[in-house]
């Protein structure tokens, strides 16, 4: 275990002197290195959007390229701040959104066009990288030095054929730096405009060649941090703002809004102090306002404030739990990572890279409160905590007991911590066989452990044990009526009336344990036959090989998770299951016509792959593309494949939990006619009568949760058609337009027990996989209900992607031209569709495309003026307009939308001389708040789509850094 310091033990002012030192020393070594910094000469870059390398202009397939440059201009701690602000990424598993889900805490999730972090396929140098969530092959970029990025190329499309399965919405692969020579020290530190929210990060790479060149060996060291921001801590989430009936609303149709935003807002119904509840339900009222308790435990009467729905109020005795969670989760990094590259001869080179990552993570959660039908506190009128005048007002009602509404704001909050270990391996060779033939093979492991502390949870049956307090009857104290197991008696008439070993025996801490393992064997060679074949436009390209992986996962949640003994959870089993997989692939670059007229070029590209799993058998992906260049300014690309997913070792081998809920059976002779009109036919075509007498209605009825070892894989169609521009006349400038559709079928899906009883007899017939589902007995009545997941969603997404890129030596354009050199970048993306369809044959899906989280256009731009030893750099990012709900009528609430949302950031740098440089950035320069709609509680968050829908919004509002790079 390594041993590190806890956030903020490295001191800003520490930091400030050692960068300030490292500058000065960088200086005074190098005077006579001072001068006009010229600017670095463009250069194609190769990309890997193929196993046949070819630029971002020429490839078929879409490629969003980020450099290095790029990522040192934005100047974030993480890799993911960054990527996360192009519109083809939707920023839905981040550490600002991840405090709602502890085992996840800190972790940066990719999720390429908003489709789930399980489709989109994240590659380290065109290699499969170890995931970071038990069950999923999700990557968590948390665990990628920034430092060692030389760029990361984001591809668009289906993108199976080549690199293997997940690869459904795209592909986002991280091109590491594999030789480096001579000393690198980088650090940084930041702070909010608020003072707050605190982040270092400092860097240190070497590296040198040794016998004679041939080979090298560098290492990588980063530390960072990021330190916590509280909701209480912005005013825009301390006001507490929620929906609520407006008081001005007449009815449907009046164009007045149904429900509006309040401020200051609470519950009444759990009281800080405890609110008196009667066994019926009834609210006992002191002067006009419901009982509550004081500091002193007396019965007084509870101040409601402004009171504008059944539980909620503004103002008064009333609980906000909103401030409790963080908006930033306090996240720290350690990463090593080393490598050496060796060539035995002038074809062969022997390669190892390994990386070891630790991030340590925390949550702070909302107290625990109680209800009478959510963790419910039922006190005896005997009990020696409450006060006389209570009993006497229970004994007038002929009351033995009484329900408390309360919110245990004075038993503190639930926290986490959440440690995860990351190691990865590669060991390999690569080289040429012959002139126009490659190689490579290797190996490869990974694995995470995570380790999560649950910190102050409530234990439900030890909080009820300490709620049953009776006075001893030989010492007068008062006692647990049960003493077992260290009992202490739990006093919550009160806002402070709990005493610490009451608390300590009612809540506790515990771990959770989880870890991802994977193997890999990769061989691959690529080449072309110039030696043996040309086509009119030139050799053929060719890419194969062969590829196998094993994946395996497992957890431990740990007694009382697995029994569901933690308050507001219910029972959660143990993951464990494991997977291989064999694959042969192939890729081949047909170029058909070359300098011709109106034909420059016509290449046309093929692409598959097949698969056999342990789990699902065979599958089978493949690609299409072309590409035409009428002249060398213009060229036009199109792209089609068919790629799977196969499900994940959290879907298929999920815990399985045992429930009992009370169902209405669709096919009992009074439900016959509630549903569709192929109901009485499918009903009859199970066995049942017309006048079925279901007795399964009348009984609570067994339904099984959890993975599904039957599923098969994900299917999708994907369409890439676009074109770019680089014209001669004006050098320097790269314009693409890319139209894209995604067509994803038997996506991995789960319902609710009453809706997969439906479905069976709803469909058209019972040949549907909700029968599967469905165990009735001999008599017809139900057995069992399993709602595991299964393959029955489609999602559908399309939109245009922009691209644009122009790069211009201002000093050469005119006699008097401004000096120096201007970059200016543009992409963005029009979301056209964005469609949930919870089974592929429904006419209704849920569509997102202008909904919050999901803007119909965003772009992000930058424009960057180079002058001697001068960059100055700003960047603007563009959110259009979004709906709250889609399905909501307009005046359903107020406001029902935010407003297109900007975001300036700024970087200037001054290079002292040459490889020294010191930087100053402005994140979100005007101090942007997040738009209303994503303030309220209702859309914070993970909702039932794992997906967070305000993670594009910038939560900590303006956010300074300062840092300094030095190379020797």
């Amino acid at each position: 275990m390594f041993y590190h310091q806890r956030p903020g033990a490295v001191s800003t002012l520490a930091l400030l002197t050692g960068l300030s030192c490292l500058t000065a020393s960088a200086a005074a070594q190098s005077p006579d290195q001072a001068g006009a910094q010229e600017v670095d000469e463009v250069e194609e870059i190769v990309v890997t959007g193929s196993r046949i390398a070819r630029s971002t202009a020429t490839t078929p397939t879409p490629v969003t390229s980020v450099d290095a440059e790029q990522l040192a201009l934005n100047a974030d701690n993480r890799l993911a701040d960054t990527l996360n602000q192009l519109p083809a990424l939707g920023a839905t598993r981040t550490p600002a959104s991840t405090n709602f889900a502890p085992q996840q805490a800190g972790t940066n999730f990719l999720d390429l066009r908003r489709l789930g972090i399980d489709r989109t396929l994240v590659l380290v140098n065109g290699r499969r990288h170890v995931g970071s969530d038990p069950g999923s092959a999700a990557v968590d970029t948390n665990t990628i030095p920034t430092a060692l990025v030389e760029r990361v190329e984001v591809i668009t499309g289906g993108a199976s054929a080549v690199y293997g399965a997940d690869a459904v919405s795209g592909v986002v692969n991280i091109i590491l730096k594999d030789d480096f020579e001579g000393l690198k020290f980088d650090g940084q530190l930041g702070i909010s405009d608020e003072g707050d929210g605190e982040s270092q990060k400092i860097s240190v790479t070497a590296g040198t060649n040794f016998d004679d060149n041939r080979g090298n060996i560098y290492f990588n060291a980063t530390f960072d941090n990021s330190e916590e921001i509280n909701g209480a801590d912005r005013n825009w989430r301390d006001a507490s703002r929620r929906f609520a009936p407006n008081p001005d609303d007449t009815g449907p149709n009046d164009g007045i809004p149904d429900q509006i935003l309040f401020e200051d807002t609470g519950f009444i119904s759990t009281a800080p102090g405890g609110r008196v509840i009667g066994p019926d339900g009834q609210v006992f009222e002191a002067n006009g306002g419901p009982f509550t308790f004081n500091d002193n435990g007396d019965l007084v009467a509870q101040d409601l404030g402004n009171l504008i729905a059944p539980s909620l109020s503004s103002g008064g005795d009333t609980v906000d739990l909103a401030p409790f969670d963080f908006i930033q989760v306090p996240v720290e990094r350690l990463l090593l990572s080393g490598g050496v590259r060796y060539a035995f001869s002038d074809k062969h080179t022997f390669f190892a890279d390994a990386k070891f990552a630790q991030t340590t993570a925390s949550t702070a959660g909302q107290p625990s409160f109680s209800l009478p039908s959510v963790e419910p506190i039922f006190l005896q009128a005997d009990n020696p905590f409450v006060p006389q005048e209570l009993r006497d007002i229970l004994a007038a009602e002929d009351l033995d007991g009484f329900f408390v509404g309360r919110t245990h704001v004075d038993h503190g909050q639930s926290r986490s911590k959440s440690d995860r270990d990351t190691i990865q391996l590669y060991l390999g060779f690569e080289g040429a066989i012959s002139s126009n033939l490659d190689y490579s093979v290797h190996y490869q492991y990974g694995r995470s452990d995570i380790t999560t502390k649950f910190i102050n949870q409530q234990v439900p049956s030890r909080f009820q044990q300490a709620l049953d307090a009776v006075r001893d009857p030989q010492t007068g104290e008062i006692v647990c009526r049960d003493p077992s197991g260290g009992c202490k008696p739990l006093n919550v008439l009160g806002p402070q009336a709990a005493s610490q070993s009451a608390l300590a025996f009612a809540y506790t801490d515990f771990l959770t344990e989880g870890l991802v393992e994977q193997n890999v064997v990769n061989a691959t060679v690529t080449g072309d036959t110039a030696d043996l074949l040309e086509l009119p436009g030139g050799p053929v390209g060719f890419a194969g090989g062969f590829e196998y992986r094993t994946e395996r996962a497992e957890t431990e949640e740990g007694f009382l998770r697995n029994t569901g003994d933690i308050f507001a959870s219910p029972p959660i089993g143990n993951i464990e299951g494991d997977f291989d997989v064999w694959e042969v692939f192939g890729e081949v670059n047909l170029p058909l016509v070359r300098d011709l007229p109106l034909a420059e070029e016509i290449n046309l590209d093929g692409a598959i792959r097949y698969g056999d799993y342990s789990t699902i058998g065979g599958t089978t992906a493949w690609k299409v593309s072309a590409d035409w260049a009428p002249t060398a300014d213009l060229r036009f690309r199109g792209a089609f494949s068919v790629a799977v997913r196969a499900p994940n070792v959290g879907e298929l081998f999920g815990p399985t939990d045992v429930n009992n809920i009370f169902l209405i059976d669709p096919c009992d002779a009074a439900n016959l006619a509630n549903g569709s009109r192929s109901r009485p036919d499918n009903c009859a075509a199970l066995g049942l009568p017309a006048d079925f007498d279901s007795q399964s209605q009348n009984r609570t009825n067994t339904v099984i949760t959890g993975g599904n070892p039957n599923l098969t894989e994900e299917k999708a169609d994907t369409i890439t058609v676009g074109a770019v521009f680089t014209p001669r006349f004006l050098p320097g400038l790269t314009l693409a337009v890319d139209y894209w559709d995604i067509k994803i079928t038997d996506a991995v899906n789960s319902f609710p027990a009453q809706a997969i009883v439906n479905n069976c007899v709803d469909a058209e017939s019972i040949d549907n996989p909700f029968c599967d589902q469905v165990r009735r007995q001999t008599n017809g009545n139900f057995d069992a209900i399993e709602s595991r997941l299964i393959n029955v969603a489609k999602l559908e997404a399309s939109g245009i992607d922009f691209d644009a890129r122009y790069i211009i030596d201002l000093a050469g354009t005119t006699a008097n031209a401004v000096p120096g050199s201007l970059e200016a970048s543009f992409v963005g993306t029009y979301l056209d569709t964005l469609a949930f369809f919870g089974q592929e044959n429904t006419t209704t899906p849920d569509r997102e495309a202008g909904e919050l989280g999901d803007p119909e256009f965003s772009f992000t731009s930058r424009l960057s003026y180079y002058w001697h030893n001068w960059t100055f750099s700003l960047e603007e990012r563009f959110l259009s307009s979004m709906r709250s709900d889609l399905g909501e009528v307009p005046e359903a609430r107020a406001p029902n939308s935010t407003d297109a949302e900007w975001y300036t950031d700024i970087n200037i740098r001054y290079q002292i001389v040459e490889g020294t440089s010191v930087f100053f950035s402005v994140d979100n320069l005007l101090d942007n708040d997040p738009p209303l709609l994503a303030q309220v509680p209702e859309t914070r968050g993970f909702l039932t789509n794992g997906r967070n829908d305000v993670g594009l919004f910038d939560q900590v509002g303006r956010f300074f850094r300062l840092g300094a790079s030095v190379s020797f």
